[in-house]
């Protein structure tokens, strides 16, 4: 987990787990998604999947009402 920070209320958060990676911020004036994107790309070979939707086995909803995750605990 990577996290950077600059100036009050600004924070980047990127998570990457082996072949995955996610990242969040609190201000969309601080990088957008495509200047974020595009500057990853640049460095290394990736796809951008859009939204997530699952993560570490914990799928993720994203609407109008929020983000909700939920990890089932059934054993594939």
């Amino acid at each position: 987990m990577f996290v950077k920070t600059s100036g009050k209320g600004n924070l980047l958060i990127v998570s990457l787990y082996v072949d995955d990676l996610i990242f969040t911020r609190d201000n969309a004036k601080m990088v957008t998604d495509t200047v974020f994107k595009d500057s990853m790309k640049k460095e290394f070979d990736m796809t951008d999947l859009g939204k997530m939707s699952n993560f570490l086995g914990a799928e993720i909803v994203q609407n109008d009402k929020g983000i909700f995750i939920n990890q089932s605990d059934k054993v594939c």
